[in-house]
């Protein structure tokens, strides 16, 4: 059973291929995602690091809708908790502020 050069030269050709292509998808991929790295939120994260409880900038940030907390009418008032920091009224059972996300403590 001889095998003729043409498929000799198929079958070395296919097993460069079948080695070759993962390497290079993967280099591919990680150049993709080394494209798509936020150096920016890295930093921000390596600052906060040392923090006990990080507060981020809530602007256009909402847990829940504010009318929960505006009383409409017919219902019953819910029970509130005034965050330490902001003084912001929250549910009762919550355990960060709405407004700041400042740790609320445990009653």
């Amino acid at each position: 059973m001889a095998i003729g050069q043409f498929e000799l030269a198929v079958r070395v050709l296919m097993g460069l291929f079948v080695v070759v292509a993962p390497t290079l998808l993967f280099l591919g991929l990680w150049k993709g995602l080394t494209y798509l790295r936020d150096d920016e939120l890295i930093e921000r994260a390596r600052r906060m690091e040392g923090r006990s409880s990080p507060s981020p900038d809530p602007t256009g940030i909402a847990a829940f809708p504010a009318s929960a907390f505006d009383g409409d009418e017919g219902e019953e008032a819910q029970e509130t908790v005034v965050c330490d920091a902001c003084g912001t009224a929250n549910r009762a059972g919550v355990r960060f502020c709405r407004e700041c996300f400042g740790r609320i403590p445990d009653e």
